[in-house]
């Protein structure tokens, strides 16, 4: 076949409008995934020293049972929270203290943090009409447990 130059012009640009949808697509998921793991690395990692701080400083009650007190307990929540035992800067957005679950079973303590995780892009995928839209939120729960010491 002969095809001229001429003939060939806007070529590329066609092209290039047909495959970019798919290549932004491809870019958005990549960079949500990598901030799901990174947000899910901060959160179990505060989880973990904020159960270490907690197994460190609990101690026996009169009764003899593990007790937390609530001095304690905040301390473990601003871990989680910021990252460090007083206030700060939020460690992850949307992050309450509702979220966090401190228990203790004689002789080991217990923190879970259900954190509501949300993507930065859209909160939904639309289905453009063909059923209900698909929510992209979910929980990521970190649980942590650790003898009292």
């Amino acid at each position: 076949m002969n095809f001229s130059i001429g003939k060939q012009q806007g070529l590329a640009a066609i092209e290039l409008t047909i495959i970019l949808p798919f290549i932004l697509l491809l870019i958005f998921a990549t960079a949500e995934f990598g901030r799901l793991l990174y947000q899910y690395n901060a959160l179990n990692k505060s989880v973990r020293d904020a159960t270490r701080y907690v197994s460190n400083y609990a101690r026996p009650g009169d009764t003899g049972v593990l007790e937390i007190t609530d001095d304690i307990r905040q301390r473990a929540e601003n871990l989680i929270l910021y990252g460090s035992i007083v206030m700060g800067a939020p460690l992850l957005p949307n992050l309450s203290a509702d979220d966090i679950t401190i228990s203790d079973s004689d002789p080991f303590i217990t923190i879970s943090v259900n954190y509501p995780w949300q993507p930065i892009f859209s909160d939904t995928l639309s289905t453009f009409g063909f059923g209900n839209d698909i929510n992209l939120s979910f929980p990521l729960v970190a649980t942590y447990t650790m003898r009292a010491l």
